[in-house]
């Protein structure tokens, strides 16, 4: 068994070193696992983790210590609008330090996101670390723990070292916009979005590859003159992807109070909408017993719960589990978790919602 390493005090050398070498990774492609490695040698983890969060895309995994490939994938597959961290993300765009009981309001979206993803990750606990960039990202530094919480005191440490950490990366930020204007080799900021910078004139300093090939679409050209002067918006575009811009600030680099436009596919917006009026369009064929059963599941309980809570004994509870899984030609689940994602974004989609 690998032996894990011991957590590291504020003044320890080691991890004042691992302090130096983050700074001495500013602007290159090593710089985010430097980042997390400066917060994961504080706090006893077992997993670890750097996600992006944009303002219309889904979740990026940049870095996974931990996790296997195929809960990623789960993740990937639409559990991701369940992710109580991604909903604050979303509805806050607020950098700092929160933990997975602060971010997680009370109802069935985190039930079935605990009880269907997080068990099967086998993480009890998370603490992130949100680290906000330009175009309203961020990425954030997460640690989980497969059994515990994490103290006040963890959560404590993690703040008082939040302004070091957002400060490295800020600079980071800076330092890769300020190459891209130069004849040196930088890091992309989003190698995989369309991105434009515009400076305070209005003429661009910097195109991506993706821009320059989005460009040439005249949905794009035709979203791109709407703007005009505007600092901030987004337009939808074909293909489910939508065209936004912000402002930047006085100081950035590259283009100072320039504005940034960017394409993203849009992801799955955070699920908020009621189990039972998803059931009236995926559980058509079910009774109205088997439609109570499965609403329950999907709420994160298990069958002895069902079995109290409708006053029927937990043998009933199996068979009908067993004739709505036949009903719906499903096994397990987890199958009739993503079955209820897939229909909850048919819903979405067909009321024109994130």
């Amino acid at each position: 068994m690998k032996k894990k390493p011991s957590v590291l005090s504020l003044s320890d050398p080691a991890w004042l070193t691992s302090l130096g070498a983050a700074a001495r990774a500013i602007g290159s492609d090593g710089f985010p696992a430097q980042l997390l490695r400066l917060f994961a040698g504080l706090i006893r983890h077992d997993m670890a983790m750097v996600v992006r969060y944009a303002r219309f895309s889904a979740p990026d995994f940049l870095i996974c210590e931990g996790l296997p490939n195929h809960i990623i994938e789960l993740y990937r597959s639409g559990y991701y609008r369940f992710d109580p961290f991604y909903d604050y993300w979303q509805q806050r765009e607020r950098g700092g330090v929160v933990s997975l009981r602060e971010v997680s309001p009370p109802g069935q979206a985190q039930s079935r996101y605990r009880r269907v993803f997080q068990r099967q990750a086998n993480i009890c606990d998370e603490l992130g670390m949100f680290l906000p960039g330009v175009g309203r990202a961020s990425i954030a530094l997460f640690l989980e723990r497969s059994a515990g919480w994490f103290s006040a005191a963890e959560k404590d440490r993690a703040r008082r070292i939040y302004p070091a950490i957002a400060g490295l990366y800020r600079a980071h930020i800076g330092r890769v916009f300020a190459a891209l204007g130069s004849s040196r080799s930088a890091v992309s900021p989003s190698p995989t979005r369309a991105t434009l910078l515009v400076d305070r004139s209005g003429d661009a300093v910097y195109a991506s590859e993706g821009w320059r090939e989005a460009a040439a679409q005249p949905a794009v050209a035709a979203a791109l003159a709407q703007f005009g002067d505007r600092r901030s918006g987004q337009i939808g575009l074909p293909d489910d992807r939508v065209l936004h811009v912000e402002g930047l600030e006085p100081d950035f680099p590259l283009a100072p109070a320039g504005r940034m436009f960017v394409i993203e596919r849009r992801g799955l917006a955070p699920a908020r909408r009621s189990v039972k009026e998803v059931l009236t369009r995926f559980g058509q064929a079910l009774t109205a017993r088997e439609r109570e059963i499965v609403e329950l599941i999907l709420a994160g309980h298990p069958s002895a719960t069902i079995a109290k809570r409708l006053g029927i004994g937990r043998g009933t509870v199996k068979n009908h589990r067993r004739r709505l899984y036949d009903k719906l030609d499903i096994t397990t689940e987890r199958e009739l978790f993503l079955l209820y994602l897939d229909w909850l974004a048919q819903v979405d989609a067909a009321e024109g919602t994130r």
